[in-house]
């Protein structure tokens, strides 16, 4: 029996305008003569930057081969052919920046399976509305105490109806929700909150007096440093594929590589992958002076 892995530097997408509609696809990576898959993602967000659609293909997951970005015929975003930055690689331009409450359609064509004939690929993603992050605190896991461990507790205004939500962490400058079981994603449908100012305790987040980096390594923290949370709120499509992602575990996140496999995805005509959006809020919050942790020199 044969695993196949999907090994992908970016999966935050773009999104498109029209009614080409992709279908909801489970992956089955499981069997022992399966061919490669082709494999797209990408992400929009409503931050302005480069957003970034990236084409390649499946490996097997225990060999040691990494998969080859692979480039398309042409890829359209809302009619707009994308410029191509590198093999596999296209974007949109620097402060292109996804519309709230506008849908995208990413259309792909490229002659994957080598017969001559250009096959075509699709998926569309309307884009989120923004739940500001309003408020953000540290709270001591110790009663009446003000020391760690700490929970950091976010505050925003949910909407009715179900929402999806994301949230990423930096410790000063550096990112550490750089792995898929750091990046914190949660479905808002709890009708006892639903429309509520939500003040929501982030689990995954224990602020402690180190942290450890995915190379072994501790990151020590200081009274003073900075935590910046990002709020993200998702398309229904892009929080699913997250959750299954984590599901799949030990897989670093989306923007920066993808999920091991049978992870739900979004794109038509055969294709792995997952397109979807995102909109952004963020808010930072300083370390208070307290004993467990050390003032910087």
């Amino acid at each position: 029996m044969k695993y196949f892995k999907i090994i992908n530097t970016l999966l935050w997408l773009a999104t498109l305008t029209g009614g080409v509609t992709g279908c909801t696809e489970p992956i089955e990576l499981i069997g022992d003569d399966m061919e490669s898959r082709l494999v797209i993602t990408g992400t929009l967000s409503t931050e302005p930057g480069y957003q970034i659609i990236e084409i390649s293909s499946t490996v097997p997951y225990f060999g040691t081969d990494l998969p080859e970005n692979i480039d398309a015929a042409k890829v359209v975003l809302n009619g707009r052919e994308l410029t191509r930055d590198a093999p596999g690689i296209y974007t949109t331009g620097e402060n292109f920046a996804a519309v709230e409450g506008e849908t995208y359609v990413l259309e792909v064509w490229m002659d994957y399976d080598g017969d001559g004939q250009q096959e075509y690929y699709s998926a569309t993603t309307t884009v989120p509305y923004v739940h500001v992050l309003e408020s953000l605190s540290v709270k001591s896991l110790v009663p009446g105490a003000v020391d760690i461990p700490f929970v950091l507790l976010a505050g925003f205004q949910d909407t009715p109806g179900d929402d999806y939500y994301g949230a990423a962490l930096w410790i000063n400058s550096d990112l550490y929700s750089n792995r898929i079981l750091r990046y914190y994603v949660h479905s808002l449908n709890d009708y006892s909150q639903d429309g509520s100012f939500i003040r929501y305790p982030i689990p995954e987040w224990i602020i402690t007096g180190s942290l450890v980096w995915d190379n072994g390594e501790t990151y020590d923290l200081y009274s003073g440093d900075v935590l910046t949370v990002e709020l993200q709120t998702l398309s229904e499509e892009y929080y699913r594929f997250l959750q299954e992602a984590k599901i799949e575990k030990n897989q670093h996140f989306p923007l920066f590589s993808g999920p091991r496999g049978n992870v739900t995805g979004n794109i038509s005509g055969g294709a792995l992958g997952i397109f979807g959006s995102y909109a952004v809020s963020r808010k930072s919050v300083i370390l208070p002076k307290c004993p467990g942790l050390p003032e910087r020199q």
